[in-house]
């Protein structure tokens, strides 16, 4: 999952780079588990301790070559803390943090002898806090490995391994994997869901190169998925979210080749509400003919007030790559540079790597969010524009750490993405220009009315876009929020998800509130949307 975006905001001068950026160092890779340690909450330890009597936890410990950790040991705080903090309180009965993939298989063999939920975490990244759990919590973070073969043009990563892990194994080598920008994420949930980031519109979806992985599922099988080897699994995991079909101990993917010419940064930034209304109109017309090799987002944001008032405090920016010279970028972008408000620009060209640490981004402290997605297939109006900038201008908090933002990320489209089908693969959103997301955040002590409000916001903000975009959501940002999740993240495919589910988990061992369920658990067929002939069909322009 792509976090760029949020780290951003959260940081002080958003529009500097990085020292990394200027210098030209590597990477380091992020530190494990990189969250400061929470106490427990008063009273969760004798509830988690009663839960511990049903299920013998000491006979998963004899079968286990890693660590277990129940909530009185060291270590338990730490490894239980999820990225957004809205989901803190969720406690497991206990977790296992997985030497090998054999911790695994005894894992979910345990888990479903006793009856015992099973959700296994990486990253901790889900914006729906579906790596949270009362029930067991395995912990695949040691399984890190990621090994390239420069022959073959290939890389196989363990089910462990974050985006830090692989940009530390490809950075500065000929060969690369179009994933996201947080460091700190999951290499695997991020394919499993589909996976975007700043060279999609170039490379395609993370999930798009995957040729091969490795998945312990409800029975404790160990199975190779691959397009001619349980080829319905595959397919499902090429976009169909984490927590549904089993665990994914490795992902084997194709590369792509680093560019050998120069690749040109953008970025322009501006300041007030005019400004963010005429950038966000704009670049979704600059994106709309823009080739494959152009990688670009727009970005608003509400800023404490100042003396101009509400509608002054907004900063605005756009920024991106062009797989080519900078005087081919200067033509694509100029009418974003001629918009009135500009305040910074920068068009510079430089190696495709030194580009890609701009876009990388470390971890943030934990903090709480709530973003709802939504994909467009067009340019919106510029009325429903200037509604969501009217709106951005009413946010209801917009200090340094608490405020809503509104993105357009316009990599998520163009011809390499939609060169594969709707139905190929599990991720189903093709043919779309842009996926447009309001992005609330706030601190985790923040009294309780501002993270309200925070939400009730951005579901104003999805009921302005929601006329005129595609009924779609990124299952990568699923929110609790949506309540026909079915048909917005997988649309005319659930219903094959579903037989997937049916096959490899019956008994829905792997759940969350927004997971595949087997056929057997729906109540009725309303409940799984029909094949619709285009997405473009449900948009109204007017």
């Amino acid at each position: 999952m792509t976090n760029l975006d949020r780290r951003d905001f959260l940081r002080t001068g958003t529009g500097a780079l990085g020292a990394a950026a200027v210098t030209g160092l590597p990477l380091a890779r992020p530190a494990r588990p990189g969250r400061p340690a929470r106490p427990a909450r008063p009273g969760r330890a004798r509830l988690v301790r009663a839960q511990l009597d049903d299920p013998p936890v000491e006979d998963l410990r004899r079968r286990l070559t890693g660590r277990l950790l129940l909530p009185a040991d060291g270590g338990y705080d730490a490894a239980t803390q999820p990225a957004n903090g809205r989901y803190s309180a969720t406690r497991p009965v206990a977790v296992v943090l997985c030497a090998t993939v054999g911790d695994i298989v005894a894992c979910v063999n345990w888990a479903r002898e006793f009856g015992v939920q099973p959700v296994a975490r990486n990253g901790g990244h889900s914006y729906a806090g579906f790596s949270t759990t009362s029930g067991l919590l395995i912990d695949v973070g040691a399984l890190n490995s990621v090994i390239v073969d420069p022959s073959g043009g290939t890389a196989t990563v363990g089910g462990g391994a974050l985006n830090g892990d692989l940009f530390a194994a490809t950075i500065g080598g000929p060969f690369f994997l179009p994933v996201g920008t947080c460091l700190g994420v999951g290499v695997g949930g991020l394919t499993l869901g589909g996976g975007i980031g700043y060279t999609t519109h170039s490379a395609g979806l993370t999930c798009d190169q995957l040729r091969a992985s490795e998945i312990i599922t409800a029975a404790g099988d160990q199975l190779e998925l691959t397009a001619a080897r349980h080829s319905d699994l595959f397919w499902a995991c090429r976009g169909g979210a984490g927590g549904s079909f089993g665990i994914n101990t490795s992902f084997t993917f194709e590369l792509h080749p680093v560019p050998r010419g120069p690749v040109t940064y953008y970025r322009f930034d501006y300041r007030g509400a005019d400004a963010a209304a005429a950038v966000l109109t704009t670049f979704h017309e600059v994106l709309a003919g823009a080739p494959a090799a152009f990688n670009g987002v727009a970005m608003a944001q509400a800023t404490p007030v100042g003396a101009g008032g509400p509608r002054e405090a907004i900063d605005v920016f756009t920024r991106g790559q062009y797989l080519g010279p900078a005087s081919e970028l200067r033509d694509i972008v100029a009418p974003l540079r001629q918009l009135r408000g500009l305040t910074a620009a920068t068009v510079t060209s430089m190696p495709f790597w030194d580009a890609q640490r701009i876009f990388a981004s470390d971890e943030a402290p934990v903090h709480s969010f709530g973003d709802i997605s939504r994909y467009a297939p067009a340019p919106i109006p510029a009325r429903t524009v200037q509604r969501v900038v009217d709106l951005l201008a009413r946010c209801p908090s917009r200090s340094d750490d608490a405020n809503g933002a509104f993105w357009s990320l316009g990599w998520i489209g163009g011809d390499v993405v939609n060169s594969v089908g709707r139905t190929q693969t599990a991720y189903v959103h093709r043919d779309m220009l842009t996926l447009l997301r309001p992005t609330p955040v706030w601190p985790d002590d923040a009294p309780p009315s501002v993270g309200r409000g925070l939400i009730e916001w951005t579901s104003e903000m999805v009921d302005i876009i929601a006329p005129v975009t595609a009924a779609e959501s990124y299952q990568n940002f699923p929110n609790r929020l949506i309540r026909d999740w079915q048909r917005e993240y997988y649309a005319e495919n659930f219903p094959r998800l579903v037989r997937v589910k049916s096959r490899y988990d019956p008994a829905n061992l792997f759940r969350n509130e927004q997971s595949i369920p087997p056929a057997a658990m729906i109540p009725g067929k309303s409940a799984i949307p029909r094949p619709s002939a285009s997405p473009r069909t449900s948009v109204t322009l007017a």
